[in-house]
């Protein structure tokens, strides 16, 4: 006896109805979120990146004294990466 048939030997007295799912017109709800919201986040994540990048600095000189490990590098690279990636997503939206 397959799986199937086990399946179906023990959910006999169950009914299964399948129905094609139908498709909807809903659009996601946007934000409304206005021009100095942006600018506002922008520069927000701009300040950020320039305080992340002079902890980048010190953190690399950190690691040329064995002080911190690669992986604790790396995570600094990867948060300015991070914040590049939203600064462009917003400056791409903008538009």
């Amino acid at each position: 006896m397959n799986n199937v048939d086990k399946f179906l030997a023990l959910f006999s007295e169950f009914d299964m109805i399948v129905r094609p799912k139908r498709e909807t017109n809903i659009k996601k709800k946007e934000f409304n979120v206005t021009s100095t919201q942006v600018s506002q986040a922008k520069s927000d994540l701009e300040r950020e990146l320039r305080r992340l990048t002079t902890e980048y600095k010190s953190a690399r000189r950190s690691f040329k004294h064995n002080r911190i490990s690669r992986q604790e590098l790396f995570d600094f690279e990867w948060r300015i990466h991070e914040l590049q990636e939203e600064i462009k997503r917003i400056e791409e939206s903008g538009e």
